[in-house]
């Protein structure tokens, strides 16, 4: 309930509200009123008889032919040969249903190839993605850009290999840099497993030698020796344990990887397939529609048989 009071009617609002209803009066053409009859039309199923041709008028603007539903009437008209105004007005409700099927049967079409470009465009984007998160292990200047997330698996799984791969190489290369360890790491939020964990300690090792010492006691150093935790900066041996745990990571990523895009084929023909047959209410609809119409068309064509044994 509003809590403003409504404006106390005086001659002068009275006055300005009719002359502002004076500019709003609606069409007043015959042709403009024709037009006008059409506003709410949608797709014509249940247009009036005198609506029919003004409706296909309207189509025209889908790629329909005005014409067609008069040749229709007249193919059909010839087919049955004359008769009266009765018989002529069935021959014409005839002509109607089939337009009005064609109709239904293009729209059917479109909701398939609407389906069908949204499953192109989801593999586009895909596509894009993946070769945003592509690149070679020559580029270490990659290591310094941030690249874009992912809800897709396999675009995530080719964002580590890259980036696992270019890690590799500047290993190889004995470089190292406290960036290697700040990239990898966060992107194996959620399935880090023992691998991973030894590779990110190893490289956070190498970027930083004095970590421990500097972090630990002086009196934590025995107990740390017992339990065979290295306080001594990493050298070779760590180095090529390091390669070798990365090689073993690149291999596997990449079976990862391309597992997910086998699987990511087979959706896509699984939702291709699964566009000949669309769900939702639009598509009920249209299938309530299709039983109605052909109900109707066998109804007339029963007719038009029976009157021709006659």
């Amino acid at each position: 309930m509003s809590l403003r009071k409504s404006p106390q009617l005086t001659p002068a609002l009275l006055a300005a509200a009719r002359q502002n209803a004076q500019h709003s009066t609606g069409p007043r053409s015959p042709a403009a009123k024709q037009n006008s009859k059409l506003n709410g039309l949608k797709h014509g199923g249940y247009v009036r008889d005198e609506n029919r041709c003004q409706s296909r008028l309207c189509g025209m603007a889908l790629g329909e032919d005005p014409e067609h539903l008069r040749t229709l009437t007249e193919e059909l008209m010839s087919a049955f040969g004359p008769g009266d105004a009765l018989w002529q007005k069935q021959i014409e409700d005839l002509a109607w249903l089939y337009c009005r099927r064609e109709r239904l049967e293009r729209a059917q079409e479109g909701l398939k190839r609407r389906a069908l470009q949204a499953i192109d465009d989801w593999q586009h984007r895909r596509q894009q993605e993946m070769e945003r998160v592509t690149f070679d292990a020559s580029q270490h200047e990659m290591l310094n850009v941030t690249l874009s997330e992912s809800t897709d698996r396999g675009v995530t799984l080719r964002k580590i290999l890259s980036y696992l791969e270019l890690v590799q190489e500047e290993i190889k290369q004995g470089a190292f840099q406290p960036r290697q360890y700040a990239v990898l790491e966060p992107l194996y939020q959620g399935m880090k497993g023992w691998r991973p964990g030894l590779i990110f300690g190893l490289l956070h090792r190498f970027s930083d030698p004095v970590h421990l010492r500097d972090q630990r006691k002086d009196e934590d150093h025995f107990l740390l020796r017992e339990a065979g935790d290295a306080c001594e900066p990493p050298g070779e041996p760590e180095r090529q344990e390091l390669l070798r745990l990365l090689e073993e990571e690149v291999a596997w990523v990449r079976e990862e990887f391309d597992r997910a895009e086998k699987a990511n084929e087979q959706r896509a023909g699984i939702e291709r397939d699964a566009c000949l047959a669309p769900e939702g209410e639009t598509w009920k609809m249209m299938l309530r529609q299709e039983a109605a119409l052909d109900r109707s068309i066998d109804r007339k064509w029963g007719y038009c048989l029976g009157r021709g044994k006659k």
